[in-house]
């Protein structure tokens, strides 16, 4: 459905309306998310390490094969896509009829209508050309208008995430329309780590505003992408104000955030005077060090906020500038990601 004047400012009435809401969040004391969901984020971990087996000189194989078990944890999973890029994000698109978080119960398997698309993205392996890469300029960012509220005449995004963005829904678009079509009963679930995760987030708005509005949208070590306008309408559109819970789609964004990590605080400024990233309100807080890879139930928290004071806000006082562990903190979410195609199996 293409945009009008009505439905543009229906749209902007509604996103004013919620973000009288936002500010009535329930606590910035950070809570435990559901249990349900705890579970699930090993699994989302996984799948998106499986996307640092695709890189220059490695695939996965098929139906779905590679050395991070990808055949004995997901059975009956198919790889449908996937490509590597030298200066972007590598990623692959794979499908299913099972229950990707109950895979050891015979009843779940080839048992479902629902079909499961997972679009997992990868960024670069190293932590210095991830910081190297955050270009800080900014560009105009326009929404389709399709399903969504208008963005805003003011709202900016970062560059290069951009021209990624713009890469990877050419080399995939078409991919996963055949994928959707005429389908009722499905997820599209997409995930990314790093830069990957930034390029799922544009990737996920794209879609929502296209119409399919049944998406689960979960990032691990995901930098800043925008200013205070595009960060406050994606945290409205996806639905960072909502509960965390398992099986809705009320809250389609998880940017889960480790202790310590860096990465998910930069860039700071943009290229312009005034211009300015800002950190999204939502984030799931892991409160463990890196060198644990298991964080429990009560580790693993809902902060309400960006600017929460007992979460990421916190973690880089003068004195921890030095004994931080940039890498680890990084690249461990709920395992240690990253190592596909490096160490031997």
């Amino acid at each position: 459905m293409k945009p009008t004047l009505l439905l543009t400012l229906i749209g902007l009435y509604n996103w004013s309306y919620a973000l009288g809401l936002w500010f009535k969040a329930p606590s910035y004391h950070p809570e435990p998310i559901d249990t349900t969901v705890y579970s699930n984020l090993f699994t989302y971990a996984h799948l998106i390490d499986i996307a640092y087996c695709v890189d220059k000189f490695h695939q996965i194989g098929e139906p779905f094969d590679c050395e991070l078990a990808c055949s004995s944890r997901f059975p009956n999973m198919t790889l449908v896509k996937q490509w590597y890029f030298d200066d972007s994000v590598a990623g692959y698109i794979a499908t299913t009829h099972s229950n990707i978080f109950q895979y050891k119960d015979p009843s779940t398997i080839m048992s479902r209508k629902k079909k499961t698309i997972v679009v997992s993205l990868r960024g670069t392996r190293s932590l210095y050309d991830t910081i190297a890469d955050l270009k800080v300029d900014m560009v105009s960012y326009s929404n389709l208008r399709y399903s969504l509220p208008y963005c805003g005449l003011n709202c900016k995004i970062h560059i290069g995430f951009n021209e990624y963005f713009q890469n990877t829904i050419r080399t995939i678009h078409l991919v996963l329309e055949n994928e959707l079509e005429d389908l009722e009963d499905y997820e599209l679930v997409m995930l990314g780590h790093s830069m990957g995760g930034s390029v799922a987030l544009l990737l996920a708005l794209h879609y929502l505003d296209l119409g399919y509005g049944k998406i689960t949208l979960v990032t691990m070590g995901q930098p800043l992408v925008g200013n205070r306008e595009f960060t406050t309408w994606a945290d409205y559109v996806l639905g960072s104000y909502m509960p965390v819970t398992h099986n809705t789609f009320d809250r389609i964004y998880l940017r889960v955030v480790h202790k310590g990590d860096i990465v998910t605080t930069i860039p700071k400024n943009g290229g312009m005077l005034f211009e300015h990233y800002y950190q999204f309100d939502n984030q799931i807080y892991l409160n463990i060090s890196a060198r644990d890879t298991m964080p429990g139930p009560q580790q693993v928290v809902d902060c309400f906020s960006g600017d929460n004071s007992r979460c990421i806000a916190k973690d880089f006082q003068a004195r921890d500038l030095i004994s931080n562990n940039y890498y680890e903190n990084h690249n461990t979410y709920f395992r240690r990601l990253g190592l596909c195609g490096i160490l031997p199996v």
